[in-house]
């Protein structure tokens, strides 16, 4: 959740190529372009994405981490940049979440 309106960077820092999605409330895998606001690839460079986005306060956001390839999996990070702290939960469904 937002506490603070504005507008936000969320940036990747991988050796993989990674691909951002950011989402409205929630995300559902089965509909991956309901409630989509902005998706990135290589919007930082070095195959990194950069979301810039207006988050709206008492909002609940969702971003997508994956990569530009299939199959290919490692670790990554998120820089955030915005007119407050936001915490970010991160999660990783299990197989069956995504069939």
């Amino acid at each position: 959740m937002v506490f603070t309106a504005g507008l936000y960077s969320f940036t990747s820092n991988s050796s993989m190529d990674t691909y951002g999605y950011f989402y409205n409330n929630s995300f559902n895998p089965s509909y991956p372009s309901q409630d989509l606001i902005a998706s990135n690839d290589d919007g930082s460079g070095g195959q990194q994405f950069e979301i810039k986005v207006y988050l709206g306060s008492g909002c609940t956001y969702v971003l997508v981490v994956t990569t530009f390839s299939v199959k290919v999996t490692g670790s990554f990070l998120v820089a955030v940049l915005g007119p407050a702290s936001v915490g970010l939960n991160s999660f990783r469904p299990s197989v069956s979440e995504w069939i």
